[in-house]
């Protein structure tokens, strides 16, 4: 599947499937704390209700809360250094998540494993009862538009290590003026940008 997609600040974003031909125009939208999908087939966007984002986001591995952009791991966890290490010259520490006690989060502890860069190597998630559900692996790493990111990564389940999603940046663009326009549900539905 081949998608195009549009970020503004941390809490705007827009993805449209390009390809294959048959789910061409498929689209979700987010807007702070808000997520809508668009399905060309019905021709009807979809508010996705709070109580599915923990949901599988477009049948793959990615829920819709991972795809989202929503900051809670800042706000609504407590944060401990576990370790740090070099990897090829480069500082990589261990962080661990816990949700505040009245956080509304799904995850019972995340770990990750973050470069000096800012690079996520890895991003695993715990159930409430301290089992590994899910774990983001970043495959390839490289320099595009200038900045070093994660340019090829895998969601992989752990209970099916044999199957997996995994996301590939082909080109990337930063610093390019948006219109506001393009993050609404009128262009979700009807692409103008």
């Amino acid at each position: 599947m081949t998608m195009r997609a549009w970020t503004k600040g941390q809490d705007q974003s827009l993805m449209r499937v390009i390809e294959p031909a048959k789910d061409r125009g498929n689209g979700t939208l987010t807007d702070g704390d808000n997520m809508w999908s668009y399905a060309p087939k019905i021709n009807r966007v979809i508010k996705i209700p709070s109580s599915m984002m923990g949901q599988s986001w477009m049948g793959s591995d990615f829920s819709n809360k991972d795809v989202s952009r929503v900051d809670d791991i800042v706000d609504q966890y407590d944060h401990t250094m576990l370790s740090t290490t070099e990897q090829d010259g480069i500082t990589v520490y261990e962080v661990e998540a816990i949700p505040h006690e009245d956080a509304a989060v799904v995850w019972g502890r995340e770990v990750l494993f973050i470069r000096e860069d800012y690079v996520v190597l890895q991003h695993a998630f715990y159930d409430q009862d301290g089992e590994l559900v899910k774990k983001l692996e970043s495959l390839e790493i490289g320099e595009m538009g200038g900045r070093v990111i994660a340019i090829r990564q895998r969601m992989v389940k752990a209970d099916e290590p044999e199957e997996w999603t995994e996301v590939a940046v082909l080109s990337v663009d930063y610093d390019v003026e948006l219109n506001d326009s393009l993050f609404t549900q009128s262009n979700l539905r009807n692409p103008r940008n």
